[in-house]
């Protein structure tokens, strides 16, 4: 076997003619990792001609290691001899002691006619031997149905069929108090679907999350935790198409069961310490990939300006083309940034995050202010057709426009009359709602805590509700970027 080496992001490649195996070391300068072992993780991936494990394969490295850090992978990556085997077996766990070297196995892989129930009982003997946690993510749930069903007994279900038609579908949280649980949102729509319809949870299975079948009409699980012989192992059907296998949602479930599986996540859903990369868990981005879908603007866009359908896939609307106050600028020197220039209007988030029906949260945003311009945040807000919304709060934005409470400012309750940035320069804008308390940062620093009295009432109170941006007229220029919320338990 060819021997590589290589540290940091990339992957040591192994190469013969039936496996590809990549060890990959990440050594990361995050302050809380110095003392922690990194988590050595096998990932079992491949097969079939059903799923692009290529692509998926990097989404699983970089999405977790960016919300982990602290872990190291190697990765039999087997296609077994031509993309149609479903046939092989993985070189990586060949022998009876293959586990004893890894913390946690994970498995996204679809040999389905492997065959041989031997090694099958293999596979899970050493996972009970040298108690090595599993992730099993979408195909695995299918594995060896016809030559070692007692594999159900690890996965922790019974599964072996699937919607025919491939839909999208809602996914709801189930035990929302589960640790694994607590940064996903209420309901999330998937973005593209297969959904599993396992019939049958093992007495040890505790059910996450559960989806809708309109063709069985009934709900399935898509997501469980299970012990097979003391050994942790968290499920999930999730994944079977790249957008929904990449997506944040779902990295940062498939990254609150490996911690969970592996020890690493305490009783309230937050990596242990040592354990957290550089984006840490529940954070979901809120763009829509380059176009505005997910968002809703008042004062809509007037259909007669539009440049109407021509054989796209996509009808124009205010949700994908932007208004006149709200233009969406994908190039590669301002990609995926929002200007904000023209006439009074707001602009509400109802995108596949809880639908824009948020409660406690974390919120951050990267904005850009031009001189004498403003904006505004609202949130625990509700669309309004026309003027500014009645209910919640306003974080404002301004730097230098005269006559008006500074950046930070809650507006109403908690003024601010200095600026903590200046315009012509990019700044991270944070906005936390806990409870009764309300938490501003600017570049990291807070600068507005506010704690609503007990007896607010109205509508201009915390209750619950969306995020909207706000145009204030065409007097001002203003750009947002990288709009994210992490949901907080209720």
């Amino acid at each position: 076997m060819n021997k590589c080496t290589h540290t940091g992001r990339g992957a040591c490649l192994a190469i013969t003619m039936a496996s590809l195996l990549v060890a990959l070391t990440a050594d990361y300068a995050i302050a809380d990792t110095q003392d922690a072992e990194p988590l050595k993780v096998l990932m079992i991936t491949g097969g079939g001609p059903f799923h692009d494990y290529y692509t998926q394969l990097r989404q699983l490295e970089e999405g977790l290691t960016d919300r982990i850090g602290n872990i190291r992978f190697t990765i039999d990556h087997n296609e077994g001899k031509g993309k149609q085997d479903m046939a092989f077996k993985f070189e990586s766990q060949l022998t009876d002691d293959w586990a004893r070297q890894y913390d946690l196995v994970l498995y996204n892989n679809c040999n389905l006619d492997m065959g041989d129930a031997n090694h099958v009982k293999q596979v899970m003997n050493a996972h009970a031997k040298y108690q090595v946690p599993a992730v099993l993510l979408h195909c695995p749930m299918h594995l060896h149905r016809t030559t070692t069903p007692d594999w159900y007994n690890f996965t922790g279900a019974v599964s072996y069929q699937h919607e025919v038609i491939r839909r999208p579908f809602t996914v709801e949280a189930v035990e929302t108090t589960h640790p694994i649980m607590t940064n996903f949102p209420g309901a999330w729509r998937t973005p593209e679907g297969e959904l599993y319809m396992p019939f049958e949870l093992k007495d040890s299975a505790t059910p996450l999350a559960r989806a809708y079948s309109v063709e069985a009409a009934e709900f399935f699980p898509v997501a469980w935790t299970h012990e097979y012989e003391g050994v942790r192992v968290f499920s999930s059907t999730l994944g079977h198409h790249n957008p929904t296998m990449g997506s944040d949602v779902n990295l940062n479930l498939v990254a609150a069961g490996l911690l969970w599986a592996a020890g690493k996540l305490d009783d309230n859903g937050y990596p242990k310490e040592g354990y957290s990369g550089e984006r840490g868990l529940g954070w979901i981005s809120m763009w829509g990939g380059g176009t505005l879908n997910g968002w809703r603007a008042s004062k809509e866009t007037n259909f007669a300006e539009l440049k109407w359908w021509e054989g796209s896939d996509v009808w124009p609307s205010q949700l994908n083309t932007g208004t006149r106050s709200f233009q969406i600028v994908s190039d590669r020197v301002e990609s995926n940034t929002i200007v904000v220039e023209g006439p009074k209007s707001n602009l509400f988030y109802f995108g596949p995050a809880d639908g824009g029906d948020f409660i406690n949260f974390e919120f951050k945003i990267d904005v850009y202010t031009y001189p004498g311009s403003a904006s505004g945040l609202y949130f625990h807000t509700r669309y309004k057709e026309d003027g500014p919304p009645n209910f919640g709060y306003k974080a404002r934005i301004n730097a230098s426009r005269a006559g008006e409470s500074k950046t930070g400012s809650l507006a109403g309750v908690s003024e601010l009359n200095t600026a903590s940035h200046g315009d012509n320069e990019w700044f991270s804008y944070y906005i936390k709602v806990d409870g009764k308390k309300i938490t501003v940062k600017v570049n990291g620093e807070t600068v507005n805590e506010f704690t609503e009295p007990a007896d607010a009432r109205g509508p201009a109170s915390l209750h619950r509700g969306t995020i909207a941006l706000e145009s204030v007229g065409s007097d001002s220029r203003v750009q947002f970027r990288n709009p994210m919320i992490r949901l907080l338990p209720n």
